[in-house]
């Protein structure tokens, strides 16, 4: 069901041919994670730079007081997306989702072709259980947190965000602001994401797919982005970052690592065209 207000922040280029790419987000947030640096950067490279907030985030219509919204929700929240920058632009964008954004885009090219996707510091297509054993295996204590974190955001420090999601100094005046922004997620889209609602892997691998990994994520760790890309048979790229790579200290290094999967995607593209 269609939600009666979808906010899409945008930074366009000044090159009316430019290609849309769409940013999707992780757990927690919404479109604002991408217009502090990524939006700006994307549409200097020439891009058509959009970023959604699912409902209940940002400034989206929350129709679940609860908020207790399932997978499907938040593939109608895209696709929605998708078709205003389609009646705008006349072209399909390309994806780019990062985290929980990640396995909405893979279900959401379950169900329909895309035209290209990055899938960046993604939940992996095997659900949460496999992601959930390896965190808890490689740092237990911070798992927990992080676990704790999902449902209760409001509850986690600023100590224990910068721990989970960055790698270089952030400042404390920026910290707080984004902690203010957080969300509660929804349960029912834990379940989801673990085994009710996987990924149509056949399906998914009819889009053009590239893998961009952060290499000091303690969230989705690079054994994690190993497997998706092994499991889509595409590329990886990396970026010496944490989780949060749109916000990190090192963001340009995300950014970089994401422009290049995305001319690799058009390139790719481009030679099935002319094939």
């Amino acid at each position: 069901m269609q939600i009666s207000k979808l906010e899409l922040l945008y930074r366009l280029s000044s090159n009316p041919e430019g290609v849309p790419v769409l940013f999707v987000h992780g757990i927690f947030s919404g479109a604002w994670i991408w217009d502090e640096y990524y939006l700006p950067w994307f549409a200097d490279q020439g891009y058509q730079a959009y970023a959604l907030s699912f409902r209940g985030h940002g400034r989206s219509s929350a129709p679940d007081p609860a908020g207790q919204y399932r997978l499907e929700d938040y593939v109608q929240d895209l696709s929605d997306a998708i078709d205003i920058i389609r009646r705008k632009h006349g072209q399909e964008p390309l994806l780019v989702g990062h985290s929980m954004g990640g396995m909405v885009v893979q279900s959401y090219l379950s169900r329909f072709r895309g035209r290209g996707a990055i899938l960046l510091a993604s939940v992996p297509p095997q659900g949460l259980v496999p992601l959930s054993w390896a965190n808890l295996f490689s740092h237990p204590l911070e798992s927990l947190t992080l676990s704790r974190s999902y449902f209760f955001p409001e509850l986690t420090t600023p100590a224990e965000f910068h721990q989970a999601m960055f790698v270089g100094p952030v400042e404390a005046d920026k910290l707080l602001r984004w902690m203010h922004q957080l969300v509660p997620e929804s349960f029912a889209l834990l379940w989801d994401m673990s085994w009710l609602d996987l990924p149509r892997i056949h399906q998914v691998r009819k889009t053009p797919l590239a893998v961009v990994g952060a290499r000091q994520d303690r969230v989705i760790p690079p054994a994690m982005v190993t497997l998706t890309a092994a499991t889509y048979g595409c590329s990886a790229y990396w970026a010496e970052a944490g989780h949060g790579l749109m916000l990190d200290s090192h963001w340009q290094e995300g950014a970089r690592a994401i422009d290049e999967a995305l001319t690799a995607l058009l390139e790719e593209k481009s030679s099935e065209a002319t094939a």
